[in-house]
């Protein structure tokens, strides 16, 4: 009986909301990056399926619901990029055209270091779609036959460092505009980037919105050509 409730939607979704919101109680009233939500809760959360033994791809299917919201959640970011689409049009065709390469090379770059180091044919397969947010990038996994938990793991991860590092970085080379910023952080850190950026403007939110959006379309159109499936 208790075994069936800890492998159950019962247990895995209140798992999930508590972790995020001791999470949130946490970021604030810490104000560190560090302590970022997606970080406390993902720990919580990581730490909780550890001692309790309980295996990620039960968790996983045992969450359905979160990852059915996933989609509206990332259409919501529509909002601010529908708020702030006069600024976001002047940047026009430059901007459009560094996304389009930001999207190609942010994982084109992730996969060839992982070749050069002797990584396997499915890290590689997962480290394909580490730019793309999470209900794009598990589509995608299904699509070019990638190991659904390694793809959410390296997705994650890298939405919680790209958060982290990203704005301290941009600073640190010179950089104090927010559609530059945003755009960092949408195609480097997907959603989480994007939750980060709406942080620091509704301008930098709404450039991390469109970067995640066109770098999701690119990816779900092109990776599964390169890879010939």
């Amino acid at each position: 009986m208790i075994s069936e409730f800890l492998h159950s939607p019962l247990f895995a979704l209140p798992l999930s909301i508590c972790a995020f919101w001791l999470g949130v109680l946490l970021y604030r009233r810490t104000g560190t990056v560090l302590l970022h939500p997606i970080v406390t809760a993902s720990l919580l959360v990581f730490a909780t399926l550890h001692t309790l033994e309980i295996p990620y791809s039960d968790y996983q299917s045992s969450s359905g619901l979160l990852y059915a919201l996933l989609g509206p959640a990332v259409v919501a970011l529509a909002v601010p990029l529908k708020q702030n689409l006069t600024v976001i049009r002047r940047a026009g065709w430059p901007l459009l055209v560094t996304i389009a390469v930001g999207a190609l090379l942010a994982p084109a770059i992730a996969v060839v270091i992982a070749l050069l180091l002797g990584a396997g044919k499915s890290v590689l397969l997962a480290l394909s779609g580490k730019s793309i947010t999470t209900p794009i990038a598990l589509a995608l996994a299904e699509k070019i036959h990638a190991t659904l938990s390694l793809t959410a793991a390296i997705v994650v991860l890298t939405g919680v460092v790209g958060a982290l590092a990203g704005p301290p970085l941009v600073r640190c080379l010179g950089i104090r505009d927010e559609r530059i910023l945003g755009v960092v952080l949408g195609i480097n850190a997907h959603a989480v980037g994007t939750a980060r950026a709406l942080e620091i403007s509704a301008l930098c939110g709404a450039c991390a919105a469109l970067a995640m959006g066109l770098c999701g379309a690119l990816s779900a159109l092109v990776l599964p050509l390169i890879i010939g499936t």
